[in-house]
């Protein structure tokens, strides 16, 4: 696995949750579905994320973890991958070699948000902390960390410790 940029795609947080305890779930959207004022940037433009090379049976898990076809269906894109600076390695990719892949997109445009809703406090430090484990490019993590977070019980703890008890369910299964 590597890090990785795709171009002419937007981060969004516009599939609904549940309100005060994860307020929205993150999707990635072609930009010319992305019905939005913001002025157009490198982060409107542009998502990092990780790449992995998963198996038939890998491939099927990821889907059944993240709600395909109801939630989430896959979509072909085109990605550059990169090892990851902290500084500016994934925007230098863009004029490097790409490679086909899949990356998961909303399965019903209909049922988001045409604006975003602030995900909890915990999801959003959950996609920071990868961003800064992968080193995404250093201008991609100021974006992540100026996205705003919703209003939550507890401040997202709930949300965090499901995380947390989800981590070490997979540590221990791996152990097994």
């Amino acid at each position: 696995s590597t890090a990785a940029i795709l171009p002419d795609y937007k981060l969004r947080f516009n599939i609904p949750g549940t309100p005060l305890v994860e307020p929205s779930w993150a999707c990635v959207e072609p930009c010319d579905t992305v019905e939005d004022s913001t002025p157009a940037d490198e982060h409107s433009v542009s998502v990092h994320g990780v790449l992995y090379t998963l198996t038939e049976d890998d491939f099927a898990k990821v889907g059944r973890s993240e709600g395909v076809p109801f939630g989430y269906r896959w979509q072909r894109c085109t990605v550059f991958p990169y090892i990851g600076d902290g500084k500016t390695a994934g925007c230098a990719a863009l004029s490097r070699e790409s490679v086909p892949a899949y990356t998961l997109v909303s399965s019903f445009l209909s049922t988001t948000s045409k604006k975003d809703i602030p995900p909890s406090q915990a999801y959003r430090d959950l996609i920071i902390r990868g961003a800064r484990e992968w080193m995404f490019d250093e201008n991609y993590v100021k974006y992540l960390l100026s996205v705003p977070v919703g209003r939550t019980i507890g401040n997202g703890v709930i949300a965090g410790e499901m995380l947390q008890v989800a981590e070490m369910l997979e540590k221990f299964r791996k152990k097994r």
